[in-house]
């Protein structure tokens, strides 16, 4: 890949992260926001985590030369020469957009436009400029200069050599690109985390297990690293809801939750406040949670949800089971994928939780027709030899 240059708009975790990375693999960056307060903030974040990385020999390069690489302002006219710029400002569309309206207006025509959007479908955000084939979604996962999953996503404009040169560079980054057919809104990795919860809330609303419980199969019957309720806490209880929303509001059904509602009102958002689901030593200091090591919970019943999500998204040719696996375990630390977990558990398992919980009137639970034609067909997983994957 030629020398590029890159514009990263919004300097905070993700935009400063992002800005990192590109600097770390030898690209020059400009860095824009809004304030220098902000500009310098971000720098001496960078700086520390450079300095990190350096004495535990995850890079060899001096962070001062790294450094050097990265300059900041606060006006666009900056990203008048580069090749590729990446917008990672809050999750809201009008924000959005003007980011796009002005690097539209001041980067070469040939440049391509980039979002870190976790949610947000980038056709809305490519309708404000005048170059919407070349304006695509990137998103990186928290922290990006360690998660190694980058979902690709282009837009019903966005054109075969924007697609193409973005996977390219986020390989060159050395991530793992997940590049989706058809945008859909959460895109991957927020659809199946939305379904994991939703599952989470119900059986907790319906008295089928506690959150402790719950989370005690999430961790050592599944090996995750969090527990469902504790990883909501992580990642901030206001930004699972924006997600929720944003991604029922734009046609995935629902699972009605007052759990999430309680909290928000609550003002507990998380780790974020110091308190969740759970109890943190400090607001912003995050402290592993501790969970009997014995639940009553079916992890086939506790994944059942999701991974009809998974089903649905290979159905509709939006991705493959594969590219499923990799973006969770690229950027949510599973230990196996999704659907190689679903082969393990049985389809059929899988199969009869939905049943069950769909004849309750919850219609987000009705099996999809590719995981019924599996099990028609024999195809139960890993007992079977056969399932989303093939056993020898």
């Amino acid at each position: 890949m030629k020398m590029m240059k890159f514009a990263v708009v919004g300097s905070g975790a993700m935009g400063h992260g992002i800005a990192e990375v590109l600097a770390i693999n030898g690209f020059e960056v400009k860095m824009i926001d809004i304030s220098w307060d902000i500009l310098n903030k971000a720098k001496s974040r960078m700086e520390d985590s450079l300095k990190k990385f350096y004495e535990k020999k995850i890079i060899t390069e001096n962070p001062e030369e790294i450094m050097k690489r990265i300059s900041m302002s606060t006006s666009y006219d900056v990203a008048n020469d580069i090749d590729f710029a990446i917008e990672a400002v809050p999750e809201s569309i009008d924000l959005k957009r003007k980011v796009f309206q002005s690097l539209d207006k001041i980067a070469p025509s040939n440049a391509i436009l980039a979002s870190n959007t976790s949610s947000i479908p980038i056709s809305d955000i490519a309708e404000a400029t005048n170059r919407r084939e070349k304006v695509i979604g990137m998103h990186f996962f928290n922290p990006p200069q360690i998660m190694k999953l980058v979902e690709v996503i282009p837009s019903k404009y966005t054109s075969e050599d924007t697609i193409n040169r973005t996977v390219d560079l986020a390989k060159t980054l050395g991530k793992v690109p997940v590049r989706l057919r058809i945008e859909v809104p959460g895109f991957i990795g927020n659809r199946i985390y939305l379904r994991l919860l939703q599952e989470a809330c119900r059986e907790v609303e319906n008295k089928e297990a506690t959150i402790e419980e719950v989370d005690s199969a999430a961790r050592y019957k599944l090996g995750l690293p969090m527990g469902i309720f504790e990883l909501a806490d992580y990642v901030g209880i206001d930004i699972s809801v924006d997600l929720w929303n944003i991604i029922v509001n734009r046609g995935a059904s629902d699972v009605n939750c007052n759990l999430f509602k309680e909290k928000m009102n609550n003002k507990e958002l998380g780790v974020k406040t110091g308190k969740g689901f759970y109890s943190y030593p400090s607001p912003g200091k995050y402290a592993k949670v501790k969970l009997p090591e014995e639940s009553k919970v079916d992890p086939a019943r506790l994944l059942s949800l999701a991974i009809n999500e998974g089903c649905w998204l290979i159905e509709n040719n939006i991705v493959n089971a594969k590219e499923i696996d990799d973006v969770m375990k690229y950027g949510y630390n599973f230990p196996k994928g999704l659907m190689e977990m679903a082969d393990e558990l049985g389809l059929d398992n899988i199969l009869q939780n939905l049943k069950d919980i769909s004849s309750k009137g919850y219609k987000a639970y009705i099996p999809q027709k590719l995981l019924e034609k599996m099990v028609s067909e024999g195809n139960l997983g890993k007992k079977a030899k056969r399932g989303f994957y093939i056993y020898a």
